[in-house]
């Protein structure tokens, strides 16, 4: 009998847990009109108003062409504007509205709860653990996937 690999079974459930809160936070979303995509780029500009649509883009890890729609959908509903960079007229800098900042506050009773249905039963030194726990996970697999994107690189260069 082969010994389940405790890594791998927490990858897995990490995996699983994070598909399950991402259906969970769309349908909560859905009766305030946004998806999670929407609400997670607000939440970022509110807290660094004025990124560069490139910057935020890499932030929520998403595409650039991905970005630009999801700042046009945001820009259309007047949630967000979109300014020249000053120092750079090709760049758009990102700026949250007062009414997107209206539709976050809107949304606090949303925040609070589904953090605290999501964390019942868990203590907070737990989630503080957790948080730094996935913190590093995150950067260990930022790191694999830079550092393979570099190789792939450098195959594609040797082949030429």
């Amino acid at each position: 009998m082969s010994k389940i690999d405790p890594r791998r079974e927490a990858a897995l459930r990490i995996v699983e847990t994070s598909r399950l809160l991402r259906s969970l936070v769309e349908q909560r979303l859905r009766p305030f009109g946004m998806s999670r995509a929407q609400f997670v780029c607000l939440s970022k500009l509110e807290r660094n108003d004025g990124l560069v649509q490139t910057e935020l883009a890499d932030i929520l890890e998403v595409q650039p062409i991905a970005m630009v729609r999801l700042a046009d959908q945001l820009a259309a509903e007047g949630l967000v504007e979109r300014r020249q960079d000053a120092q750079d007229r090709r760049c758009n800098r990102l700026h949250i509205t007062d009414k997107g900042r209206a539709a976050l506050a809107a949304m606090e009773d949303f925040k609070s709860g589904l953090g605290h249905e999501v964390f019942e039963g868990i203590a907070s030194s737990d989630v503080e653990r957790l948080l730094s726990t996935l913190n590093h996970l995150h950067n260990n697999v930022k790191t694999i996937l830079a550092d393979e994107a570099a190789s792939t690189r450098l195959k594609k260069v040797a082949q030429s």
